[in-house]
């Protein structure tokens, strides 16, 4: 709970007894029960009171995703302590938050009360804030640890959970740390579209659809020309090959998806899943309680305001300080902080600096309370590097009138290899569709209006939205319908948007319809160039729907530099020791434009590589070792990862013995003299895939002392790949591992 919540909290408790004798009159005693807008329709309020006073509030019925739980209850307390509705709404809960106020002040209304008696404000006292930044070098180490963990994770979105639960699993003590009421953050309302080349679903999807199977080149390829090549192509790889990986986890936990692979704008390839109910916290749910399984800590409403980095000859990050509702405290990290703090698309001043039309007049698809970037300020004090910062997204069909990424502005960004087309206020198309995310917002943008519409019939979305949501939409106000197209003209001209009202005729709109329907017959789009899918579907039979949709400030490709470990780079590209980072909060990835879909593969790939890397001690082969672990469960195979027990400290090694023995195959991945995969040939039954890595110092060559080392071992069963070939080494183990004959594991 932040400070600011206190501090009003503690005061309404002086106040309460003489505010309320200044409405005591007029109202009607009984139980009045209000439906109103949170987040979605459907948010049902009793308000319970008396002659003089309110006496209870209770939230029975509600749509809210995960982010606006908190609100729930805390409104409800925080309106009646105070006996006002003059009160600060719950951090990263706002629209759920406002909700609440509405309804219940439409049940004051009906009991008869003088409303504006219940909005006068509420004094509060002052607490000094937690949102400062030290300067850089500033920080003191403290002299006690308040807590003490392996691995400390920061930020409770995608990457952050899936880091603590990987790190637990590894064998790490952990907490998470998130500064709101409940972990999801953004990634909770998100759109529920994962980006992945295969899957254990793929080939089965791909089957019943009549897809072509995707590639993992294929994924690099679009995603690295979607950011006008402007990508780190190593974090894309590492990104690609972990997305399924632990998608496939997010499946054997339970992980529902709806029957179907869409092809997002700049996606060449059918890979992108939808979960069952469209929404990110489908996944963060999840995710909460496969954490929740695990003996991992989890601190909510507990922000990180220093990070600790010793001035040694070590010079590591040790830990950090937070915020919390009573007081500070500091947490000890003895193998490392994972940064999972997120973007800045809701600090106006942080993208504004960087672009300046970025004005606080555009809204943001975000949660306010999360999307502020102090992860980046906090990381840069201790000498932190930052890339492309000013690599900003705006969401191209986000609510005209809000800014909000609700369920219904997924449809536009999943539907054009279905068919759906976008037209401007005068009813004509001003687009490819299937174009990049950036290339649609600055199309809409240059339309000159506060608005456009995806136009779409239910045939055409059949494939990824179901009737009774599109009946839902209407009842959200969010969706027009209309049996004719004359009468879809009508209703958006009626639509009002920002005070302004588009000009549609029924006849413009025909006109644009029969030439897409045109396109989709001869295969080729004469106008915009759209690749024509096999998936689409002509517009032809009402109802006929529109959804108005225009861009809204949404993803920050910048943030901090990583190598593909996920370790954190200084200003000099080394990396920071002790300090990763995983998701929006770093940059490098996306490159000037971030392909639909990929923001879950990102965050949660990486996220759950730096959970591993942490937990077994950041050693410098692990890289290229996760290369190829993660090819080789890519590949079907189950891996298990037995990290730093190299020659150095040999009883390590065979402390693994029994492990080891029951393998199909091994890879064995070293630098400097290479002599572990010798070492392991000779203890072992089984093939070993020896991989000489470039890393160490002194006579090692970068890589070329281990590599004839592993060539000149004499024990039997080893084979060597070349230096830093992680993936070769992976394939050739799946390989082995499916082989005929091969022991059972």
């Amino acid at each position: 709970m932040n400070k600011k919540w206190i501090a009003s909290l503690a005061c309404v408790c002086l106040l309460a007894s003489s505010f309320t004798a200044a409405v005591a009159e007029g109202m009607k005693p009984g139980t009045y029960t209000e439906v109103a807008r949170g987040m979605y329709d459907g948010l049902t309020v009793d308000v319970t009171v008396s002659e003089s006073k309110i006496e209870d509030i209770k939230v029975t019925a509600y749509n809210e995703t995960a982010p606006g739980w908190p609100a729930l209850e805390k409104m409800p307390a925080a309106i009646l302590e105070a006996q006002s509705l003059a009160v600060d709404t719950v951090s990263g809960a706002t629209r759920t938050s406002e909700g609440i106020l509405k309804a219940v002040e439409a049940a004051l209304v009906e009991a008869g009360a003088n409303v504006e008696d219940f909005k006068k404000p509420v004094e509060a006292k002052e607490v000094a804030a937690p949102d400062y930044f030290p300067t850089m070098g500033s920080v003191e180490l403290p002299e006690k640890w308040d807590e003490s963990y392996d691995v400390v994770v920061v930020g409770g979105g995608f990457a952050g959970l899936a880091a603590a639960y990987s790190a637990e699993k590894a064998g790490s003590s952990v907490v998470l740390v998130e500064k709101l009421s409940t972990t999801g953050g953004n990634s909770a309302i998100n759109g529920g579209q994962y980006a992945a080349y295969t899957s254990k679903r793929a080939a089965d999807l791909q089957q019943k659809l009549g897809l072509e199977p995707d590639t993992a080149e294929k994924h690099i390829e679009d995603t690295i020309k979607g950011g006008d090549n402007m990508s780190n192509p190593a974090l894309v790889r590492e990104m690609v090959y972990a997305s399924p990986v632990y998608f496939d986890l997010l499946l054997d936990n339970g992980l529902q998806i709806r029957e179907t692979l869409a092809r997002p704008g700049g996606h060449y390839g059918y890979r992108t899943y939808v979960t069952e109910n469209q929404v990110g916290s489908d996944i963060t749910n999840l995710q909460l309680k496969m954490l929740k399984e695990t003996s991992a800590t989890i601190e909510l409403e507990t922000k990180m305001v220093e990070i600790y980095r010793t001035r040694d000859e070590a010079n590591r990050v040790v830990g950090i300080r937070v915020a919390t509702a009573d007081g500070y405290k500091t947490i000890e990290a003895k193998k490392g902080v994972i940064m999972a703090t997120g973007g800045f698309s809701a600090n106006v001043q942080m993208r504004e600096t960087q672009v300046p039309y970025l004005t606080e007049e555009l809204p943001t698809t975000n949660i306010k309370a999360a999307s502020t970037g102090e992860g980046i300020y906090l990381a840069q004090a201790i000498g932190a590097n930052t890339t492309q910062m000013s690599n900003i997204q705006r969401y191209p069909w986000a609510d005209p009138n809000t800014g909000v990424l609700d369920k219904y502005a997924v449809w536009p960004f999943t539907g054009p290899s279905y068919g759906v087309i976008y037209v401007d206020y005068n009813g004509n198309r001003y687009v490819n569709e299937g174009d990049r995310r950036d290339v649609c917002a600055n199309a809409a943008v240059n339309t000159g209006f506060v608005s456009t519409y995806a136009i779409f019939t239910e045939p055409v979305v059949a494939g990824y939205v179901r009737p009774e949501e599109i009946e839902a939409g209407i009842a959200d106000g969010r969706i027009l319908k209309a049996d004719t197209l004359d009468e879809l003209a009508e209703k958006i001209n009626g639509f009002e948007v920002k005070g302004m009202f588009p000009t549609v005729t029924g006849d413009n709109l025909k006109a644009t319809i029969e030439k897409h329907n045109g396109y989709i017959d001869n295969g080729e789009d004469l106008d915009f160039h759209k690749v024509m899918a096999s998936t689409m579907v002509k517009i032809e039979e009402g109802p006929y729907y529109a959804l108005p949709q225009f861009p809204s400030v949404h993803h920050t490709m910048g943030g901090l530099v990583i190598d593909t470990m996920t370790r954190v780079l200084d200003i000099y590209g080394q990396p920071i020791e002790g300090l990763y980072a995983a998701g929006e909060v770093t940059g490098g990835v996306h490159g000037t434009n971030r392909l639909g879909s990929n923001a879950d593969a990102d965050a949660c790939g990486f996220g759950y590589i730096s959970g591993i890397v942490v937990a077994t001690g950041g050693t410098s082969d692990i890289p290229v070792a996760e290369e190829a672990a993660l090819t080789a469960e890519v590949l079907g195979n189950k891996v298990v990862r037995v990290y730093d027990v190299g020659v150095a400290g040999l009883h390590r090694l065979l402390s693994n013995m029994e492990l080891l023995s029951s393998a199909n195959a091994i890879v064995a991945v070293a630098g400097m003299e290479g002599a572990l995969a010798s070492v392991i040939g000779g203890l072992v039954d089984c093939p070993v895939i020896g991989v000489p890595t470039s890393v160490g110092y002194g006579a090692s060559f970068h890589g070329i002392s281990a590599l004839l080392s592993m060539l000149n071992s004499c024990a039997s069963g080893v084979s060597v790949v070349n230096i830093d070939n992680g993936f070769g080494a992976g394939y050739l183990a799946s390989m082995i591992n499916h082989m005929d004959g091969k022991k059972e594991r």
